[in-house]
This record gives structure tokens, sequence and C-alpha cells, in this order.
């Protein structure tokens, strides 16, 4: 209900409850029913997005001084409904206080005549009253310098109040309708048997809001745990069967852009495009030097449509905040900021020529990692691309999520670990990953279209996220609340408040659960938002979700939709065990280190008498086997022999190769760099000087000699129970390691007699390579024996004086 009072707009609205945008911009709340999951939370946004956004148009309005009469109209190009560009003004004489019915007739009058015609902003011409006076230049664009930048898009909107309150009467009447509708459906138990017509009622409405919603309905039409099928099937429209533009208008832009006729650039092209998106649509064309390729074309006026959106989400953030902490919703983020972190992003998409520049970027950098055999972006074809128009190579292949090959699951994988390197290797993130995006190329790799969309992570915050990762998933939460604060999700001197709080013991609960599969369906919704809302309650803001956390949340969503459509019982935590293994035995960082004593020791890592846990080996061994197969090339067929080698190579460098630093500039060692063992190396070498000695002190002590003898004998030479549970420990961790070692062999053993000389030939090779680094390693292992023999000398000599 919304009334205009003295030029001030109120809005008053009600719902059951509002849901998870499946990766939105404005975050997620709870919903007690599955049906009104995403439409409830777009009809709450429209109404506190548009309700602030409107009265702030009418007060611009109001507050302008009345022109001179006969000055005429003078209009400032803006952006109308249904995304057309007009011309909006004030009639002269025009009251600055408008009552209810003469405000919607003026602002529907207005909005009409404005809508028929487009200028350009320019100072009123003229002679008579009011001719001299000073009259301000319309900004010609929200972006000026072409990047997000909501402060100039605030000014190019507050001197168009009409276009405002156009975009916002439009919010509410398609998004507070179909709420309606829902709530309607909910009282009168019809929910299910009219889910059908209202998934293809809320595509509908998605479509004509435009590029924002059509975002948000993407990102949720994959998520098959959270959305009814009947509104999966129809949102899945939007991915790739957006409605179309006209291609003559597409011709206009190609050539406007290229410089040169379509006939020109092209032998053929497509009469009508093969592919229509939020942002653009895809021409398939042959070029005059032959390769076939993507053209893609960017929608007109696409600027004005996004900068208006973002404008009156920025506009509704503060009052939807509000909304959420009155209605216990647990949402407790910067909305402001997340607006903005995805405005970047989304402003971003808009100029082609990032977008040519970022998939150049994805495939440099994956090419410096295994991953390069399986998976790709396509290449860009510069000769035809810019900031409106892309043109890339033609690639082959079907969707993912619909391909029936039996390399999916395989696929999906490789997908999982390519974004999770993205996330914590190569510091850029492909954040727009909805199942239109993601190919399973004829070749049998992983195609990645459409990078307008990234977000770029420090290489602090990599090292960060993957000891958070060990902490939990180790048992160790001491340093929990310190990685919250490292990762922005606790705000600085806060930690004490964490330690005192249940945050730890939340976060623990729902990444139990996750890891168990299922998604979703598998977490206790209701139990986590009430621990976050008492969270809140107990803390105040001791908790907040970072802006960027809702890239990585939209990536992992969709990901994980993509999965569980393929497997039930797909668990996003369980696929990400593979990458992080490799990197914690790989990586040689010293945070990457500390993580990695932290997942194989939990929170004994500091003790002297720590113990290795053989599980968490194992699962360390397993997740390294799944990473090397899974990168290795999936159509390469190795032969034994060079498979084994290059496994020898990779076992080796983790092992025996040091660490080499450049010695300190002026210094005598700045010419030879100094060695250190690299993390695995050294936990390593601790492992087996702690068995071997207690293997050497068990034997010793079985002796008749020392058996028989009475008196106090040397406990330099008495196995202790430590010992026993190092001994112990190594006889688990053999139990676990054997099948799989066993499994190697029995594949090495069915090979041809030459096959196995190639293979050991292969191995002494490469170990043959290595001989000076096994060397120094073993020189270690012998220092670390004595040093450990001298400290138990010393606690016996410290035993006897007393």
């Amino acid at each position: 209900r919304h009334s205009l009072q003295g030029g001030e707009v109120r809005l008053v609205a009600m719902a059951s409850g509002v849901a998870d945008t499946a990766g939105g911009p404005l975050g997620w709340t709870k919903c007690r029913r599955r049906q009104l999951l995403v439409p409830a939370a777009l009809a709450i946004a429209a109404a506190t997005v548009a309700a602030p956004a409107a009265a702030s148009a009418f007060a611009a309005a109001a507050s302008s001084p009345p022109r001179a009469a006969g000055s005429g109209l003078q209009p400032a190009e803006g952006l109308g409904a249904g995304g057309a560009t007009g011309s909006f003004g004030v009639p002269t004489g025009a009251s600055s206080a408008l009552p209810s019915s003469a405000a919607v007739a003026a602002l529907a009058s207005a909005a009409g005549a404005g809508l028929a015609v487009r200028h350009r902003s320019q100072r009123t011409k003229g002679s008579g009253r009011g001719s001299a006076a000073t009259r301000v230049r319309a900004v010609q664009t929200p972006y000026p310098q072409g990047v997000y930048d909501p402060v100039a898009a605030a000014a190019y909107f507050q001197t168009r109040p009409l276009a405002v309150v156009v975009r916002s009467l439009q919010l509410l009447t398609e998004l507070g309708g179909f709420g309606a509708k829902l709530f309607i459906d909910k009282q009168t138990g019809s929910s299910e048997a009219n889910a059908v017509t209202r998934g293809g009622e809320l595509t509908g409405m998605l479509t004509r809001l435009g590029p924002t919603f059509i975002k948000i309905g993407q990102a949720a039409s994959i998520r098959a745990d959270l959305l009814p099928p009947a509104y999966l099937v129809s949102l899945q429209e939007l991915q790739d069967r957006v409605p179309s533009f006209p291609t003559e208008k597409a011709d206009e832009i190609i050539e406007a852009e290229l410089g040169l006729a379509v006939g020109e650039l092209f032998v053929k092209i497509s009469e009508k495009p093969i592919a229509s998106a939020s942002l653009g649509q895809v021409y398939r064309a042959t070029m005059r030097d032959g390769p076939e390729v993507a053209v893609k074309v960017q929608r007109p006026g696409m600027e004005d449509i996004v900068a208006l959106d973002l404008y009156l989400l920025r506009v509704g953030a503060d009052p939807l905040q509000w909304f959420l902490r009155v209605t216990n919703s647990g949402v407790n983020s910067d909305l402001v900021g997340v607006i903005d972190t995805w405005g970047e992003g989304f402003v971003g998409e808009l100029d082609y020529r990032k977008e040519a520049q970022n998939a150049r970027d994805f495939q440099k950098a994956i090419e410096e990692t295994p991953l390069r055999g399986a998976v790709f972006a396509p290449p860009v074809i510069a000769s035809c691309s810019s900031a409106k128009v892309l043109t890339t190579e033609w690639v082959d292949g079907e969707r993912l999520e619909l391909s029936t090959a039996e390399d999916v699951t395989k696929l999906c994988f490789v997908a999982m670990t390519t974004y999770l390197t993205m996330l914590l290797e190569t510091g850029t993130l492909h954040a727009d990953p909805h199942p239109g995006n993601l190919l399973r190329a004829s070749d049998g790799r992983l195609c990645i279209l459409d990078w307008g969309l990234v977000t770029t992570l420090s290489k602090d915050f990599h090292v960060a996220y993957i000891e958070h990762i060990a902490h939990l998933v180790s048992g160790d939460y001491e340093p929990v609340p310190s990685d919250l604060v490292r990762l922005g999700f606790v705000p600085e001197g806060k930690e004490q408040d964490v330690i005192n709080s249940d945050v730890v013991k939340v976060l623990a609960d729902v990444y139990g659960q996750w890891s168990g599969g299922g998604g979703a369906k598998a977490v206790d919704i209701q139990a986590l938002f009430n621990g976050i809302q008492g969270l809140s309650d107990r803390y105040g803001n001791i908790f907040r979700v970072p802006p960027y956390f809702f890239y990585i949340a939209r990536t992992f969503v969709v990901l994980e939709g993509i999965g569980l459509s393929n497997d039930p019982n797909y668990s996003v935590i369980s696929e990400c065990l593979p990458y992080v293994s490799q990197r914690m035995l790989s990586d040689k960082d010293p945070g990457i280190a500390r993580a990695l004593r932290s997942f194989v020791y939990g929170a004994q890592k500091d003790s002297p008498t720590r113990l290795l846990d053989p599980e968490r080996i194992e699962n360390l061994t397993r997740g390294m086997s799944s990473y090397t197969s899974a990168t290795s090339g999936l159509n390469v067929q190795q032969n034994p022999a060079k498979e084994v080698a290059r496994l020898t190579d990779q076992l080796s460098e983790m092992l025996l190769r040091d660490i080499e630093e450049a010695g300190l500039e002026g210094s005598s060692s700045s010419t030879s760099p100094t060695r250190r063992p690299t993390p695995l190396q050294d936990l390593v070498l601790d492992e087996v000087a702690k068995v071997a000695g207690a293997a050497a002190r068990r034997a010793v002590w079985s002796l008749p000699f020392f058996r028989e003898r009475e008196g106090p004998r040397p406990r330099i030479l008495a196995p202790d129970e430590q010992d026993h549970k190092a001994l112990d420990t190594l006889s688990r961790l053999v139990e676990k390691l054997s099948p799989r070692a066993e499994t190697l062999l029995d594949q090495l053993r069915v090979l041809p007699l030459q096959e196995q000389q190639e293979v050991a030939m292969e191995v002494l090779q490469r170990l043959w390579q290595y001989r000076e680094d096994a060397f120094r390693v073993g020189g270690r292992l012998m220092a670390k024996l004595v040093a450990q023999g001298l400290r138990r000398a010393q606690e016996d000599l410290a035993a006897a004086g007393r």
C-alpha cells in the first residue's frame, strides 16, 4: 500500500518470509516454505528498494525551484520504463507539493511523453524570460570513467527523478504482484498445483525486469535442493534463451564498433542469434580468413539499465538491512558493500575488452598448472573485438549438466578443481559459472565461457583460506577466531568475543553437515539461522559476511547444483580435498606449512609429543592421488613408464628438493643461495627420526644383555610411552596405505616384462638426478637422530640428578 502525502512516498509491505536468492547481491534469509524461496525475497527486496528510491526522487523534484514562466521544458537524458531512453522534465508552473492523484497523473503523463522522444543533453537556447539564467548541463552517462562509480551514478539519477520513479513503480508492480500471488497460493494450499504456472510467471517477470534480475534467476535456476522442479525448468530458460533484440540493431553495433560492414568481416553469419543472454546475444560466423567464430554483441542501452538498478539497490540497502534485522533473518552483512562489490563486477562486464583480457589471463595462468591439459577458455580474435563486440574461436561441445558422456563426473571434479585453483592460486576468480558457461568440449576438455565477471583475491587471502580449511578439518579450533579476522568475517579486535561465543562451534557444525553431502538438504537450515541470530543478539556485530564472499558463495552454489544434478550425494567440501591436499603437500609457503602441520597433527601441532593422525594422512594421499589423476590430461594416454617417471619427479620434488633463497645483499653469501627443507620434507624427517629412534631402542632393549640386566638401566636406550605410540601410529598408517600401494604394484605387475623394465629404468634415472638432494636429506635425518639422542641423554642426566 503506498500513498503520496506532501511529496513523501510511504510503503507498507507484508510477507511471510524471505529466502535465499541463490547468489544474488542481497544475500539470503529464512523462509518457512520452499515454494516462496526466491520470489518472496525478490518481492521484499523490491518493496524496500523502491520505496526510499521513489521518496528520494519526489523529494528531489519537490525541492527544485519552479521554472520561470515561458521557459519551457529542460530535457535531460535518462532511462524510462522497459529500458527505453527518454527525456523527462517538470511542466512549467508545476507545484512542488503534489497531491496523490495529481502526482501519479503527472508522472504517467511526463513519463509517456518522455519515452517517446530522445534528446542530447544541452543548455537551453533561446531568448525571453529565464534565458539568461544559469542552467546546469546534465551528466551524459552514469559512469563517466567507464567503471562502477556510485557517486557519479547518484548525481546522474538525482537529475532524473521521473526515471527513478518509473523504474521503482515497475519493480513494485511486478514483484509485489507476484509476491501477492504466492501469498494467496500459500493461504489456499494451492502452491504445488500452481507451481508450473508460477514458474513461468517468475521467468517472464525476471525477463521483463532486465539484466539485474535475470542474473539472479540464472543463479537460482540450478538449485534443485532449494526450488521446486517446476520453477527450475522454467528458470533454466534464462541461461541462454533470453528474448533477443533485432539482428539489424546488432549489425549496426558491429559496424559502429569495428568500422567495417558485417559482410566485409565475415563470409557468413547466422541470420538469428544462436544464444541470447542477459547482457548480449551470440551469432555463429565464419571469418574471411577461414576459422569459425562466435560473435557476442552487447544489448543497446545496457549501461543506463544496469546503472539504474544498482542505484536503486544501493538506495534501498539500508531499509532492507533494517527489514532483515527485525524479521530475525540472521543476515548481518554490509549490504552497501556487497552491492558495490557486485556493481564493480557487473559494470565491468559491460566492457568486452576487459572480458577478452580476463580470458587471456586465465589461459596463461592455467598453462602453468597441472590443469593445462584439462580446461581452457576460447581464444579471443582481437581484430574483431571491441568494447561492445567480442569474437572468439568457435568451440564444439555441449553444456556440462546436459551431457551424457561417461566422463561428466570427472569433468565436474575438474570444474571444482579449476575454480579452487583460481580462488586459491592464480587469484582471479571467474564469478559467473552458471551452467550455460560450462561446456564439455568435443575433445573431452572443460571449456569455460563468459569471462566478463571476475573478482581478484590477494596471495595473503589464498594462504589464510587454506589455513582456515585445515583448522576446521582437523578440529584445531584455537586459531579460527584469528582466521575469521584475516578473512574479513570478524572485525579486528573482536577475537576475544569470538572465543567467548559459540561462533566456532556453529561453523564446525555447518562444515560437518555440508561435508556429508546432499547440499542444503543435509543442513539444518533453521538451526543454522537460529545459531547465527543468537550470536547477533548476544554479541552484536561480531560476525559479518565480507562482500567478496558472495562471489565465492555464488561459484560454489552453482558448482554444487551441477554436482547434485549428477550425484545426489555430491559434496562440495569433499571435492575440495584433492586440491587442498596437493597444495598442502607441494606448496612451500610458510603459511601452507602451518596448514599442513595443523591438518596432520590437529591441536597438538606445537607439542613435542605430537603424533600423526593416520586417517588424515590417508585423506591427504588419497586427495593427492585424485588430483593427479584428474589433472594429468583427460584424453592423453601416456605409457606407464612416462607416467611413473612423472610421479617419481613429483614425489622427489616434494621430499628431496630444497627451497633455495637468495643470500642477503652485501653479505658473503649473497652469491650462493641458502637452502632449507620443504615443509613436507621437514615433517617427514621429524616422523622418520621419531620412528627410527623408537624402533632402534626397542630392538636394543630386546637384546638379552639389557633384558637380563638388574638395577637401573640407561633411559637413553629404553623405549618409553611415546616410542610405543609412535610405533603404533606407524603400524596403523601402514595398514591404511597398504591397499593403495598394493593396487599400484598390481597395475605394474600386469605390464609386459619389457614395459616393467622401462618403468624400472625411468625410476632409477629420475632418482639418480636427485642423488645430491638425497645425500643432503640423509644428513638432515642423521642430525635429527643425534639431536634426539642428546635430548634423551640430557633428560637422563636431569632425572639422575633428582
